[in-house]
């Protein structure tokens, strides 16, 4: 019995070297590719998609599709995007911002403005306040005691606007004038010789009380001028600074606004000083009227810029619809009203429902954060991944029988959620750093509820795909490595290269084949018991069937023809109708997973994965 389990063991430790590899290269191939494509789900088989990441530089292509329109799956996520068509479902609910015209956002800020306070009130400051310097307001504002010095000249005329109720941008420029300020800076401002403003006592997060946007202008750029480097180009960090009024253009760009400190340009929106004044007098003015409205009103508190919940009154009143995104998902019910107002109000209006018990309390600070962005720290792996990637592909090439598409395909399975590409270097280096943006979590769980960001792309969610730059790397690589085979070989002492033999060829046919018959069968099975093919909510499945089965079926029958007229010179003909027979799929959802039936999908993507294989031990009959 003994010997018996000892040579169970010894069968058990040699079956993977003494059988696997000694397998003919074209078989190994075919085995692999089915093994790489049944094991993993549809999404993460099209995450590795080579044709899919085209789409991923640079975020939805701006096409129109009518009948998209019209679509209406079950949504589990809304994402409310600028300048980008609208499409809906399953996995995405996009609607355009440009449809919600300025009385619902209007309406939604004036909802958000009567659960969410701008500022708190507090009588026990954490910096105790400079009595001396500061006096506190009857609306708990403080002020400069006047000093002795004459009054001065302002350097622009003062401008006293209408009053109103201030407008998304308005509280957000606001809370931008407190966000990532170092609060404990030193800042004295002067105009010429004589000081007009100085932070020395202030206490931290306090509102400062003006009469008007002139008055405003110090106060803005003493706080601009406390806020780290990359924040404003005033920004001097923690350095206690002198800085002069008549040196600065009030209408250069003085703030990048963004929703974390390592946004890329583009992801920011900028404003200047004379900008950020007006925010700060109108948004003070309202406080001020409504301060004296509010319940247990007590003289002498020091009112408190609340930044997070400021934030998200911005967020909320439609602040980022003109230049990025707003995403809200995870919240109970189904999405009803199909006119996208409707539908962005009572999106707004569950969310304020849920925060109800939090909002203007500590607990509030608890369910909001911002993360989801590395920068310079994920280079490295860039680089790494490029590299890698060219090594991979040249020598799949190389040493094995896969074409250009496979290549990429098995070399994108290694990467996936390690080694990332172009999107690293802000998006980190793996799957658990979450896309960036604001963020907002369902209370009393780790979900997301709502996330803004001023990035107008799609949503990156799980893992990150592989984008243009990994594919291309890994496409020319590929190419050179067919290219210099043999040269390669030589050079490096590999050993004969054999042919696949022709019943491989045949086998890779079939299954092509045969799984275009797999899935024809499956939509025939299903649209004879729910006869739903025509109905517009098909529309992307049929896409998919439309991009594919005819590519497969060309693929299955030119591979036949190549391999019976011996013309395997012409495989790379087979490879590019599998590698443009995917770009449809990806311009119906970015490259996301298109709403339907996973087993359908499944079936699709494992189609898509044996047309290479079949372009791969046709041209790997060339010796």
């Amino acid at each position: 019995m003994s010997s018996f389990f000892e040579q169970v063991q010894v069968v058990l430790a040699q079956a993977p070297v003494n059988d696997v590899i000694s397998w003919p290269s074209g078989v190994l191939l075919l085995a692999s590719v089915l093994y790489a494509a049944l094991g993993n789900s549809p999404d993460r088989l099209w995450e590795i998609e080579p044709a899919a990441g085209i789409f991923l530089f640079a975020g939805l292509p701006l096409i129109s599709i009518t009948a998209m329109n019209r679509v209406n799956w079950v949504a589990n996520a809304c994402h409310f995007v600028s300048g980008i068509r609208t499409a809906f479902g399953k996995y995405n609910f996009w609607m355009r911002a440009d449809e919600i015209g300025q009385p619902t956002r209007d309406e939604a800020l004036w909802k958000a403005t009567r659960r969410l306070n701008c500022v708190s009130w507090d009588a026990r400051p954490e910096v105790p306040m400079h009595v001396v310097r500061w006096t506190v307001t009857a609306a708990g504002f403080v002020r400069p005691i006047p000093r002795a010095d004459p009054p001065i000249a302002m350097p622009v005329p003062q401008i006293t606007p209408k009053l109103s109720h201030p407008s998304a941008r308005d509280f957000l420029l606001f809370a931008a004038t407190d966000y990532h300020v170092f609060r404990e800076t030193l800042v004295q401002v002067y105009s010429g010789d004589i000081l007009v403003f100085s932070t020395e006592g202030m206490p931290a997060s306090a509102v400062i009380d003006v009469d008007s946007e002139q008055e405003a202008l110090p106060v803005v750029i003493a706080q601009m001028v406390r806020r780290p480097r990359a924040q404003s180009p005033h920004g001097r960090g923690t350095d206690p600074t002198e800085v002069n009024m008549e040196n600065i253009d009030f209408d250069a760009p003085a703030c990048a606004i963004d929703f974390h400190s390592y946004a890329s340009e583009a992801s920011k929106v900028r404003a200047s000083i004379r900008e950020l004044a007006h925010a700060y007098y109108v948004v003070t003015q309202y406080i001020k009227r409504t301060a004296l409205e509010r319940p247990g009103y007590v003289p002498e508190e020091i009112a408190r810029i609340e930044v997070g919940q400021t934030l998200w009154v911005a967020i909320l009143g439609g602040v980022v619809f003109d230049h990025g995104r707003l995403t809200i998902q995870n919240l109970p019910g189904r999405r009803t009203p199909s006119v996208p107002s409707s539908a962005y109000l009572e999106r707004v209006d569950a969310v304020l429902e849920v925060l109800q018990p939090y909002a203007n309390t500590p607990a509030f600070f608890d369910q909001v954060f911002s993360d989801g962005m590395n920068t310079h720290a994920a280079l490295p792996f860039l680089l790494a991944g490029i590299l890698g990637q060219a090594i991979i592909c040249y020598f799949l090439s190389v040493g094995t029988s896969a074409g250009v598409f496979t290549s990429v395909l098995l070399a994108n399975s290694l990467f996936s959620g390690r080694l990332n590409d172009w999107h690293s270097l802000y998006w980190g280096k793996t799957g658990q750093t979450l896309e960036p943006g604001m963020k907002m979590r369902v209370p009393g769980s780790k979900d997301l509820m709502c996330i803004a960001t001023f990035n107008r792309t799609s949503p990156r969610q799980g893992d990150l795909r592989q984008g243009l730059l990994l594919n291309l790397v890994g496409l020319v690589s590929a190419i050179c490595g067919a290219v210099f085979q043999q040269e390669t070989r030589t050079a490096l002492n590999f050993g004969p290269r054999t042919s696949t033999r022709p019943w491989v060829v045949y086998t890779s046919i079939t299954l092509c084949a045969g799984t275009s018959a797999l899935v024809a069968l499956a939509i025939i099975v299903q649209q004879l018991k729910s006869k739903t093919w025509s109905d517009t909510d098909e529309l992307p499945t049929r896409w998919a069937l439309y991009s594919t089965l005819p590519a497969s079926v060309a693929v299955s029958a030119l591979g036949l023809y190549f391999q019976m007229t011996n013309q395997a010179h012409l495989w790379p003909v087979l490879d590019a109708i599998a590698w443009i027979s995917g770009i449809p799929l990806g311009m119906i959802e970015n490259g996301r997973m298109i709403p339907g039936d996973d087993n359908i999908l499944h079936l699709l993507l494992l189609n898509r994965w044996i047309m290479g294989a079949v372009a791969s031990s046709i041209g790997s009959t060339l010796v």
